[in-house]
């Protein structure tokens, strides 16, 4: 009989690998890509922060300043050499003007969806989303969700 966490596992697809950063074995759950290590993911990040500093027409000292950190220490985030927290990632997206999911995306996209098809469509319709005025984003929601009741329930 398993127990409560192996019916986890099993029940969310998740796989065990090693992590190299803590020798350890950890569980995730592989997508389209498969399952990328930890090291790329933190590359794609450091790149899309730099393309999006980049594309504010800043340099990384003025986001530094921003931030209140000092120019070197900002820097490592664009080189990979320090990963950033969640907090900053939220901070930095205020003084540049972006959606952390844009963060999200060019990390991770199979967390978006089955295909990069399906993800590339998913974050179309989340960045419309987040320019709809506040009315129609009721709207657009109680029309999802008369939708959503709608499905059979093997589907939801």
């Amino acid at each position: 009989m398993k127990n409560r966490l192996e019916t986890h596992i099993e029940d969310e697809g998740l796989v065990e690998i090693k992590d190299p950063e803590a020798d350890k074995l950890i569980y995730r759950r592989p997508g389209y890509e498969g399952v990328p290590d930890f090291s790329e993911l933190d590359a794609r990040i450091s790149d899309t922060l730099r393309k999006l500093r980049e594309r504010s027409g800043l340099k990384h000292a003025d986001v530094a300043l921003m931030l209140g950190l000092h120019p070197q220490v900002y820097g490592r985030y664009e080189r990979n050499e320090t990963k950033m927290n969640v907090s900053r990632l939220i901070h930095l997206s205020e003084l540049l003007d972006f959606s952390p999911i844009d963060v999200v995306m060019a990390a991770a996209p199979y967390r978006l969806g089955k295909t990069r098809e399906e993800a590339d469509r998913r974050l179309a319709l989340i960045k419309i989303v987040e320019t709809l005025p506040s009315d129609a984003v009721d709207s657009l929601l109680s029309l999802v969700e008369a939708m959503t009741r709608l499905r059979p329930k093997a589907e939801n």
